[in-house]
């Protein structure tokens, strides 16, 4: 694919909605950094912000996972939000941000992904994009970090440790990654501020329509130990309800627990 064109910050605005726009207070783009999480954490007083990077030397994912982030016209991406007080559903905020994101790749165009407990975005069984919530201080503000293949050179993707996808090859043609993250805020920054007044009985079936586990094998690894069962969707926590092969019913938070399909 041709090499990807640089992030901008007024092509990522022009793109966006007046009042989408007034809801941010700055977007910050570098060559370089560590890691566009932490670099937000580290900022004082940047509520709103926005901060991408062309490359970082110390990705993160969950479960202290590295995130292969070579310049590569990959998205590296992170928001700090605030809320005025700590939500009331704060364990659920990680699956209302993959929603979105889920959501903003659909208006992009891309068909068939699906989202794999709690907010891993997958293609056809492979791995896309996945997503890192940090609490900063106070606890009511989260840097939310979104990590998406959009041309992952192959060379790089040799160091990931399971099957990946890239956009860019799935779609067949160069992403306009400024087009993307534009797409993410429209949805991500509404999510947001709707979140205080989050229920789940809503948000239980627009999680449906993404489940990638649903009714699948899993294998769950809680650290402790290994179990085998059928994933059955979200309780009333987000935590995955798996029924298990002696018929008892178990809830797995993110915490604790990853979650993968049986080959």
């Amino acid at each position: 694919m041709p090499t990807s064109i640089p992030l901008n910050q007024q092509q990522i605005l022009s793109q966006m909605p007046p009042e989408l726009r007034a809801a941010l207070q700055e977007i910050h783009i570098f060559p370089c950094l560590d890691s566009t999480n932490t670099w937000l954490l580290e900022q004082p007083n940047s509520c709103f912000s926005v901060c991408l990077a062309e490359e970082q030397t110390a990705g993160r994912g969950r479960r202290g996972r590295v995130w292969q982030s070579p310049k590569a016209g990959n998205i590296y991406f992170s928001l700090r939000w605030c809320f005025q007080q700590v939500p009331a559903n704060y364990g659920c905020l990680g699956l209302v941000v993959g929603v979105a994101v889920a959501e903003a790749l659909a208006a992009y165009g891309l068909q068939g992904h699906m989202l794999k407990w709690p907010n891993d975005i997958y293609y056809q069984g492979r791995k896309l994009g996945g997503i890192l919530l940090q609490t900063a201080q106070p606890l009511q503000q989260v840097v939310i970090g979104i990590g998406l293949n959009t041309s992952m050179p192959s060379e790089a993707g040799a160091n990931i440790d399971q099957a990946w996808c890239d956009l860019s090859e799935i779609m067949q043609q160069p992403i306009d990654r400024n087009r993307l993250i534009a797409a993410i805020l429209q949805q991500l920054v509404p999510a947001l501020q709707a979140f205080p007044s989050f229920a789940m009985n809503n948000f239980k079936q627009q999680w449906q329509a993404w489940d990638w586990l649903h009714e699948q094998t899993v294998r769950i690894d809680t650290g402790t130990e290994i179990l085998q069962g059928r994933a059955c969707g979200l309780d009333e926590q987000g935590q995955l309800q798996v029924a298990l092969a002696d018929g008892s019913r178990r809830a797995f938070s993110s915490a604790d627990v990853s979650v993968r399909q049986l080959q």
